[in-house]
């Protein structure tokens, strides 16, 4: 018998660039089209109206702090929510998130989800502000593991389901014109392109590759690297990136800010330096990857690496190492280089199939709603 879904409610820290928020984004809109109501709640962003475009609600609760004070602001906006409108299912991502929406849930009895979308710290008091609800998605077998063995999540309550992504939206393609007339340049210039959150140890692989670009250039002549994201060390970013131009005499490197149009990017890239959820997205635009970011350096994504990669969600958790400028631009050269046109053609395949047999957001949203069955 088929299972009735109630109106859901996805709870999320904010909806900035970011890979939780961006497939919280392409659930909801995936969810809507299926039928089903959905709301979404969280601090917001500029996001929000990719949610407004699709006529999905959203309600403004600071789910992205660490105060007490904004928290439990956070939670009476929660507990008012769950008060008025017609919820029957939470699905909460990320650790913040689940704890406030397990509080505004006491006494309320409803079936109960929580996404942890990476790994988190397990010391005190941290451990202790975890929360798992009836069932708990992890979006990786490394990340399931890391929810067992250092955050007590119970294993039978424990599913992987990875992200989603909408494969219609990161595509090979689309139209780079646009950016070509918005910054002046040429297609057929080498491109690189780097997108990631500028926040505290995630703009450490921008910097490296700044510090990789000259080395880059010797052997790949006119190569552009292109930087998009923000955060606290944005404004670094962008004063490395004009340092670095001042030196090597051209704008070589452009560290554009956070973009919407970032499928358009990855077309224009002759390669992608990114992990997680943006390594992935530039997989689904056919691109060669290089998996630099969280955990650390990986290097090129070829066939042979890809099933090893995928269990920890395309990151350098498992196996990665420090980032070094002269490995990262070794590799970056090898796949830039005239005759490794052959390489780049047959990861960009291999990354774009992969992308679309197994995590196209109308599989994983199939996926995820079989969770939402086991709790109703």
């Amino acid at each position: 018998m088929k299972t009735t879904i109630p109106p859901i409610l996805l709870a999320a820290m904010a909806l900035d660039l970011g890979g939780a928020e961006t497939h919280v984004i392409s659930l909801a809109r995936e969810i809507k089209r299926r039928g089903h109501k959905v709301m979404v709640a969280s601090a917001g962003g500029r996001m929000v109206s990719m949610l407004a475009e699709a006529d999905i609600p959203h309600v403004e609760v600071p789910m992205a702090s660490r105060s007490p004070v904004v928290l439990f602001r956070a939670y009476r906006r929660l507990r008012r929510l769950l008060q008025e409108q017609q919820v029957g299912l939470v699905h909460a991502h990320a650790r913040i998130p689940a704890w406030l929406t397990s509080l505004a849930l006491r006494g309320r009895p409803m079936p109960f989800v929580t996404t942890y979308h990476g790994v988190y710290n397990a010391g005190f008091p941290w451990k202790f502000l975890t929360t798992f609800g009836d069932r708990t998605i992890a979006v990786s077998d490394d990340v399931r593991r890391h929810l067992i063995e250092r955050l007590g999540a119970p294993a039978s309550q424990v599913r992987v389901v990875a992200n989603g992504f909408d494969t219609n939206l990161f595509r090979p393609g689309l139209d780079i014109a646009p950016l070509l007339t918005e910054f002046g340049v040429q297609a057929s210039a080498p491109h690189v392109v780097h997108a990631s959150r500028l926040d505290g140890p995630f703009a450490d692989v921008a910097m490296t590759l700044f510090e990789a670009l000259p080395l880059i250039e010797r052997e790949i002549p006119g190569v552009r690297l292109w930087v998009l994201g923000d955060g606290d060390r944005g404004a670094e970013v962008r004063r490395r990136a004009e340092e670095l131009n001042a030196r090597m005499g051209r704008q070589a490197a452009v560290a554009v800010g956070l973009r919407l149009d970032v499928p358009r990017f990855f077309n224009l890239a002759d390669c992608v330096v990114a992990v997680a959820r943006t390594a992935i997205e530039g997989m689904a635009c056919s691109r060669a990857v290089v998996v630099a970011g969280e955990g650390g350096y990986r290097g090129i994504l070829t066939p042979e690496r890809l099933q090893e990669w995928a269990a920890a969600n395309f990151t350098a958790r498992e196996g990665g190492r420090p980032l070094h400028a002269q490995e990262m631009a070794a590799d970056v050269a090898r796949l830039l280089k005239p005759d490794a046109s052959a390489l780049r053609e047959q990861c960009g395949e291999m990354g774009r199939r992969y992308v679309v047999e197994n995590l196209s957001i109308e599989a994983i949203t199939t996926q995820i709603l079989d969770v939402y069955a086991e709790v109703l």
